[in-house]
């Protein structure tokens, strides 16, 4: 029996994944069906030309078993690797029901760590792993993503799920020469990447500056600072793990890329686009009220950005 994997939204992130898995797993394979679920000009663009990908490695056109908006039109899948916006969730789940069965695994790669409690209260009758990517992917124009990372990763697992199937899910990936890996620690990985986007996220839409500026200013810096005791002090209280000098550890990586990088909420609150100022913020300060973990800074900044809204 073919494995059938549906990756829903073809941007960035979902795009350079499921053209690498489409480009190898192309229509017809034995055992491997690869769908897209996309939409607009986009959808249109593939169904015509195909997903093209320009990655480090090289670039090409993958073409899936099918590209369609329906998900009544694929039916069942083994593997949903879902990756929209964090603000989707509840409405994208909802769209793509007909293509979820009682075994249908879902792996979110999105921002934040609020996804898969979201949509396990939605399916609670089905297994919901935890994702957790690091790439530079972005799209050119509907149909068309560039990946120009240093060493791309996509990670996932559950220390409660399937193993067979994580397992399963991880050859898979290897066979195609995919940097996607099944983690038994994904937990702390994921909870590590949260320390950081939600806090730079946080600071750079607050003050909107630049990373190297947001470094450079002592004022933003100790923000900065604030902002990771803070998120420390409720990842503690919800009894999450971290890495060992999480604050060192994000520092550093900001420190590596151009100074001039700045973040995707920021860049959506410059747009007046919709943003993730809800999972990447919101959350702690809601979670550190339910903890009893006062979040000052973090409090501050949130209720400000609401305003810009």
């Amino acid at each position: 029996m073919k494995t059938k994997i549906a990756i829903v939204g073809t941007g960035g992130v979902g795009g350079f994944l499921g053209g690498e898995l489409a480009h190898y797993y192309t229509p017809g394979d034995p055992e491997v069906e690869i769908y897209f679920i996309s939409r607009g000009e986009a959808l249109r663009n593939i169904r015509a030309n195909g997903l093209r990908v320009d990655a480090q490695t090289g670039s090409f056109v993958a073409i899936p078993t099918l590209a369609t908006d329906s998900a009544a039109a694929i039916g069942p899948m083994d593997y949903v690797i879902y990756c929209t916006k964090a603000y989707d969730v509840e409405s994208g789940i909802e769209g793509i029901r007909p293509c979820i069965a009682p075994h249908t695994v879902i792996i979110p790669f999105l921002n934040g760590v609020d996804s898969v409690e979201k949509i396990r209260t939605l399916l609670p009758g089905n297994e919901v792993w935890y994702g957790c990517v690091y790439v530079v992917a972005y799209i050119v124009e509907p149909g068309h993503v560039a990946e120009r990372t240093n060493g791309y990763r996509y990670m996932f697992g559950d220390p409660e799920g399937d193993p067979v199937r994580q397992k399963a899910l991880a050859t898979l990936f290897e066979r195609a020469g995919i940097w996607a890996r099944w983690m038994p620690d994904i937990v702390r990985r994921v909870w590590d990447k949260f320390a950081f986007i939600s806090t730079v996220a946080t600071v750079t839409s607050y003050t909107d500056r630049t990373y190297g500026e947001v470094l450079g200013d002592p004022t933003d810096r100790a923000s900065l600072l604030a902002l990771l005791d803070e998120f420390q002090a409720v990842a503690k209280a919800l009894g999450k793990e971290l890495s060992e000098a999480i604050s060192d550890l994000v520092v550093q990586q900001m420190e590596r890329i151009p100074g001039e990088t700045t973040t995707s909420m920021q860049r959506d609150f410059r747009a007046h686009r919709p943003t993730e100022l809800e999972s990447l913020t919101g959350y702690i300060v809601r979670a550190g009220e339910r903890a009893g973990v006062p979040t000052p800074t973090y409090r501050r900044m949130y209720e400000s950005l609401k305003k810009r809204l």
